[in-house]
């Protein structure tokens, strides 16, 4: 499995559309092979860091997530509105442990 971190820092005027943008892909990116979770995050002391948290099964479903059609037509949207070039951090989990907190 692979998680991954991508912090997209937007400039202020693309904001609302980077929003806007990514409410229309989510959806489909959930229903991709592969796909265990996609969620973007906004931080809330950086205005316009957004970061997305995302589970793949393996290299290939991301690979492949990156080369769909509907991420190539969103990279080719939203570069322009990056402050800094998207950063990615991947993680490869080799073993998963799930506890609750009491």
């Amino acid at each position: 499995m692979l998680l991954i971190m991508a912090r997209c820092q937007v400039i202020p005027e693309h904001w609302e559309d980077f929003s806007k943008q990514v409410e229309q892909i989510i959806p489909l990116v959930h229903l991709e092979p592969g796909c265990i979770r996609y969620e973007l995050h906004s931080d809330v002391y950086t205005p316009g860091l957004f970061i997305f948290h995302e589970e793949w099964e393996s290299q290939q479903h991301l690979d492949d997530h990156i080369a769909s059609k509907h991420m190539k037509e969103h990279f080719s949207l939203t570069t322009e509105w990056m402050a800094s070039p998207v950063e990615l951090m991947i993680y490869t989990v080799t073993d998963v442990e799930k506890k609750t907190l009491s």
